[in-house]
């Protein structure tokens, strides 16, 4: 049997026009979270974050310990430097990839006590700590960002 070049042209499209549906029909039952849910509203008010941020490194000590270092097991270590009015913080695990693994604890900071989490149980990835407190009328955070 012979085909001629009309038909040949005409099955060509078809596929194509099948190739093109299957593709979208796939790329709309993604999933794809966003980074944040409000991430516009933050993004507005950013600068404010940028102001409040910049004595912030001699206020609370953020260390990401890992295996290897001088603690046997990874853990992240907050403490409190200087004897400000933080009495507790927010400390949020985030993952990007997969928000439903992110995490949210809330921590007493006494004067001169360290507080440990330990980072063993949280699956392997790129992760993100944000610590959020305030001080007075002003609200601080320190971000820092690990591969577990």
């Amino acid at each position: 049997m012979k085909i001629n070049w009309g038909t040949k042209l005409g099955i060509i499209a078809a596929c194509f026009m099948i190739f093109v549906v299957s593709m979208v029909v796939v790329i709309s039952r993604q999933d794809v979270p966003l980074v944040e849910e409000n991430y516009y509203e933050k993004g507005l008010n950013y600068q404010k974050e940028i102001d409040n941020n910049a004595s912030v490194d001699s206020t609370v000590n953020v260390l990401i310990l890992k295996e290897g270092s001088y603690a046997s097991n990874p853990v992240v270590e907050v403490s409190k430097m200087s004897a400000g009015s933080i009495k507790s913080a927010d400390l949020y695990f985030y993952r990007p990839s997969n928000p439903e693994l992110d995490k949210h604890f809330t921590l007493d900071l006494v004067s001169g006590k360290t507080v440990s989490y330990p980072i063993a149980d949280l699956s392997p990835g790129k992760w993100k700590i944000s610590l959020n407190w305030k001080e007075g009328d002003k609200q601080f955070k320190v971000e820092k960002e690990f591969d577990r």
